[in-house]
């Protein structure tokens, strides 16, 4: 990451920060878990606008499970 600043005469200030890599650890509290590698690599995917066919299809597959979850004919 890099920050830019303007110091005290007017002048540019640069700080350059490495990446952050933490060492692996196992959580076990009641705050932030560890989580799946699969799942990382979704949460990491592009995301899908609401107007984009792929998003529309599984909006559509939802609300079909729903309504056999609820056991309902509704729109």
């Amino acid at each position: 990451m890099v920050r830019c600043r303007a110091g005290a005469d007017g002048r540019g200030e640069i700080e350059v920060f490495g990446q952050i890599d933490p060492p692996h650890r196992l959580l076990m509290g009641p705050g932030p878990v560890n989580v799946h590698p699969r799942v990382l690599r979704a949460m990491s995917a592009d995301m899908l606008g609401q107007f984009d066919p792929e998003m529309t299809r599984t909006m559509n597959e939802t609300m079909a499970l729903y309504r056999r979850v609820f056991m309902t004919e509704n729109r």
